[in-house]
């Protein structure tokens, strides 16, 4: 299974981006949230899921291993299909998402198209009680892996920074900062950790 891209934007059509990974190219449907702040040109990278439905397989491209996770527990709602997770997904982080199922709020969910009262109460009532599992902070971070934190530490802050000066998205280095992330690892070590999570060679 395909579970991260990087290369550069080839084409944009809608929210179907194609990817050019060392000359092959993938159609990955990404989210309006992304598809928005994106050129063709690009560097880019992703966190994919296949979907397979009736023999059609379509790979779905996420900013942060967060907000696929999220998408995969949409897929486990009693009929919310792949097409329907994705719109919820555009609108919405799975930060988000995560909040509203934890407050019970059915009409934020419902923002997204195709996602109306009887959808959104489905989706909170079949994950309300797993929502606390998934490590995710009240603030919007991953309280496993907290970029949010890590950014607040020397080595943390300093690492980041220095992949921003390579040319990555702050989402990027953030992540790939927060999952390299070990107490006591020098700032050099750290970058090359998170460099090897990216598949950058250096």
């Amino acid at each position: 299974m395909i579970g991260r891209l990087s290369g550069v934007l080839a084409a944009l059509d809608d929210n179907l981006a194609l990817v050019d990974v060392n000359g092959v190219g993938y159609d990955v449907v990404i989210p309006a949230r992304l598809r928005n702040r994106v050129s063709v040109g690009d560097p880019i990278v992703l966190h994919t899921h296949l979907s397979v439905v009736n023999d059609v397989q379509q790979l779905y491209g996420f900013e942060s291993i967060v907000d696929r996770m999220v998408f995969r527990k949409l897929l486990g709602v009693n009929r919310l299909g792949p097409k329907s997770a994705a719109a919820l997904c555009s609108e919405l982080s799975g930060h988000e998402i995560a909040r509203a199922i934890d407050a019970r709020d059915h009409r934020t969910l419902t923002v997204a198209q195709g996602i109306g009262a009887k959808a959104a109460e489905s989706i909170v009532f079949a994950l309300r009680e797993d929502v606390s599992k998934w490590g995710l902070s009240s603030d919007g971070t991953d309280s496993k892996s907290d970029a949010g934190s890590l950014s607040n530490a020397s080595a943390a802050s300093q690492a980041i920074a220095a992949l921003r000066q390579l040319g990555f998205q702050r989402h990027e280095a953030e992540d790939a900062i927060a999952q390299a992330f070990e107490d006591g690892l020098g700032v050099g070590d750290l970058i090359q950790r998170a460099l090897r999570l990216i598949g950058t060679k250096v």
